[in-house]
């Protein structure tokens, strides 16, 4: 099962944190955990090269990431990308349910 989870500060997303693989398919042809890599790594472009900010990303082939946008950047220009990979995943997880955890944490500094 892949967990997922997204950080949120004061209704801000800033950080998502990815692990495990989903166990839908044989390891290097999981067309699940390849469909959720797609969606992350897409957003993660998004924030680096379209809105020119400077997450941290972390990707690992035992089936970790990690997008992290440091609390004193514009958060708010990043939400729309944060939202737009929350959804997909929600859709996703609509029909593999068994597969895969998606969570929101409210995390306060």
């Amino acid at each position: 099962m892949t967990t997922i989870k997204f950080y949120k500060n004061n209704n801000n997303y800033f950080k998502i944190e990815a692990t495990g693989h989903t166990g839908y398919g044989e390891s290097g042809k999981d067309i699940l955990c390849a469909s959720i890599s797609s969606i992350l790594q897409s957003g993660a472009l998004g924030l680096k090269k379209v809105l020119k900010l400077n997450p941290k990303i972390v990707n690992t082939v035992d089936g970790y990431i990690l997008i992290e946008l440091p609390i004193n950047q514009n958060l708010c220009k990043a939400q729309v990308l944060f939202e737009t990979m929350l959804e997909s995943l929600k859709d996703l997880k609509t029909g593999y349910s068994n597969y895969i955890k998606l969570e929101v944490i409210d995390y306060v500094y």
